[in-house]
Parts: structure tokens; C-alpha cells; sequence
């Protein structure tokens, strides 16, 4: 609920931010249909059945859709296309999209590769096999791990990516920096789901550790910890951002105090009056 009314915020601010930027110009069917609109979504809101409670994730959507035909019309739907697609992905269930990207790029294999490999890399006798990781300990056997779609850390990977998907439409950031910002969110959510992975294929002789890792208070540690190293990323790349744009108007201002050097000696600028200097000579 609290990440809803986050993404909520950051949504609002980044309309108002562009307020006079869209074109308000609708007419009555327009506003016919969008009213229309929003009363079947909040009709069907009040009477949905079990089977259909998939469906409240996408009220933001067609109400944002609804609201933006009464203010802008059918020809001024476009303009708010970053709006609609951050609404669509912020309140979409996360299992629909995580399962979808899971079997599209398989990460819940790539993430037991990579976590056999820091395992074997520390000295483990470990291998994989496709989603499953199989450690041998000496003294207690063979145990193995089934590297599912919550212990991959995709739930972590999404929540990551939409906050990198805010920050770089609030804020100016440069265009190829747009892409990265998103890429390093993904990737410290995929580091981070794989060394957990390997924390909990080494805890499974202890069941009660396990448990705990593998419950909700482990992830939420795991979850907190990428936030952490994301929002310091984010500061660090403002700050050189903005240190680099204070280094560009010093050397503007440099350049241009170059090319028009105060008036001393006799010398003025071209900017100078040309009568001025004659009366100031006239005095001596």
C-alpha cells in the first residue's frame, strides 16, 4: 500500500511538472465517453466477482485514461504516453510481469549459473542444472537447491526498475544515462537475488536459518540493502552531474571574460560607449 501511494505521488508530480506543456483541448464527446468511462470502472470496482480481482490492478490505467480524454480529447492522448505506460507497469501485478520475463529470458536459470559459480569460486564442490544448484558438503552429503521464481530475486529485480523508471522522469538526467540508470537497477536486484541464493543453498542442513532467509524477513533485508546501494548510486551520479554542469558555466564564464576583458589601461569593451570614454578623457 505504501509503494502505491509512492508511485501515486510520483505520478501526480511528474503531471504537474508538465502542466503547461499539454494541450487541453477536448470537446463533449470526448468528455461524453470519458465520463462513461469512469463509471463503469468504479461500477465494475463495486461489484466484481472472485475471478476477477486480477482486474483492480488495471483501474489506474483506464482511469488515467478516462481523466486525460476529458482534459485533452482523443487527439491529446499521445501527449501523456509516459504517463500511461508508468501507470500500466507500476499497478500491474508483478507476478504476471515477473513470470512473463522469467520464462522469456529464463533468470531463474541464469541466476543459479551465476550462483554456482560464486559457490565454486569460494571453493565449493557445487554444480547446476538448469534452475537447480547441487552442493556437497563433506560430512553432511549432497543437498540441493531449486532456484524458484521468489528466490531469484525478480520481485526485487521489478521493484528496482520502477524506481529507476521514476527517478529518470522526475529528474533531468541525460538521455544515455536514461539507459544505464534502469540496467544498473536491474543489475544490483539479479547480484544481490543470486548471492542470496547462495546464503540459503549453504543454509539447507540448518533448517531453522533457512527458513528464516528463505521467509519474508530475509527478503525484506535483501530488498532494503539493493534500495540502499541504488539510492547511493543515484546520489553519487547527480553529484557528478551536477559538478559537471558547474564546470561547464565556470568555463563559459572564463571564456567569455577571455574574450572581453575589463576595461583598464585604456582599454574597453565593445559593449562600451564610445561617448562615455570621450568624457571620461575630457576630464584630465
Amino acid at each position: 500500500m505504501a509503494e502505491d501511494c509512492l508511485f501515486l505521488l510520483a505520478i501526480f508530480r511528474l503531471l504537474w511538472q508538465k502542466r503547461n506543456r499539454f494541450n487541453y483541448d477536448s470537446n463533449i464527446w470526448s468528455s461524453f465517453w470519458g465520463v462513461t468511462a469512469i463509471a463503469l470502472v468504479l461500477g465494475k470496482t463495486i461489484s466484481l466477482f472472485w475471478f476477477e480481482s486480477n482486474l483492480l490492478a488495471l483501474v489506474p490505467f483506464f482511469t488515467a485514461i478516462s481523466l486525460a480524454l476529458i482534459a485533452s480529447g482523443f487527439q491529446g492522448l499521445w501527449q501523456y504516453k509516459t504517463e500511461f505506460f508508468l501507470i500500466l507497469f507500476l499497478f500491474f501485478p508483478e507476478g504476471i510481469i515477473g513470470h512473463f520475463i522469467d520464462n522469456l529470458i529464463h533468470i531463474t536459470v541464469l541466476t543459479a549459473s551465476v550462483s554456482t559459480y560464486f559457490l565454486y569460486y569460494f571453493g565449493f564442490n557445487v554444480v547446476s542444472r538448469g534452475n537447480e544448484i547441487i552442493l556437497s558438503l563433506p560430512n553432511l552429503g549432497d543437498f540441493k537447491a531449486i532456484v524458484d521464481y521468489p528466490c531469484a530475486g525478480i520481485p526485487m529485480m521489478l521493484l528496482m526498475l520502477k524506481l529507476a523508471l521514476l527517478l529518470v522522469n522526475l529528474f533531468p538526467v541525460k538521455k544515455t544515462k536514461r539507459i544505464i540508470i534502469p540496467l544498473v537497477s536491474v543489475g544490483i536486484g539479479f547480484i544481490l537475488g543470486a548471492i542470496r541464493v547462495c546464503i540459503l543453498t549453504l543454509l539447507i542442513p540448518d533448517r531453522v536459518k533457512f527458513d528464516y532467509w528463505h521467509g519474508s524477513d530475509g527478503s525484506q533485508i535483501f530488498s532494503t540493502l539493493g534500495i540502499v546501494i541504488f539510492s547511493g548510486y543515484c546520489y553519487w551520479l547527480l553529484e557528478q552531474q551536477q559538478s559537471s554542469k558547474l564546470q561547464q558555466e565556470n568555463s563559459l564564464y572564463f571564456a567569455e571574460a577571455m574574450t572581453y576583458p575589463s576595461t583598464a589601461a585604456g582599454e574597453y569593451s565593445p559593449d562600451t560607449n564610445v561617448d562615455d570614454v570621450e568624457k571620461s578623457a575630457g576630464k584630465y
